[in-house]
């Protein structure tokens, strides 16, 4: 088939319900082979997990559809609101914290 669909309910949130946010995973429900591409919602001050994507060699973008975080690279904050966006180098390591209110984004990383 050309082309594949899917859903958030479909793909089923990767994370605990205590993490007080849900990371959809699309890229396996839509089987791509060369980019990822995530929801990432968050309840009020949320906090995502530090990490990069060195070794993997993925740069990504963060989009924010609602609401609004702050990405933190060691000492430098990135403040985005809603349809902004932020592009991260491979390397960098990164984490999203979440303000005061419910936000939710999209991921999209590659290569996959």
């Amino acid at each position: 088939m050309p082309y594949q669909t899917t859903s958030v309910e479909e793909a089923g949130s990767d994370l605990p319900e205590d993490a007080g946010a849900d990371l959809y995973f699309m890229k396996d429900a839509l089987d791509t082979d060369e980019v990822a591409f995530s929801v990432y919602r968050m309840e009020p001050n949320a906090r995502g997990m530090e990490h990069d994507h060195g070794s993997a060699g993925q740069e990504e973008v963060y989009y924010v559809v609602e609401g609004g975080v702050d990405v933190q690279f060691g000492e430098t904050t990135v403040s985005l609101d809603e349809n902004e966006a932020v592009r991260i180098d491979p390397e960098e390591e990164r984490q999203i914290l979440n303000r005061d209110h419910y936000s939710e984004l999209v991921l999209v990383g590659a290569p996959r």
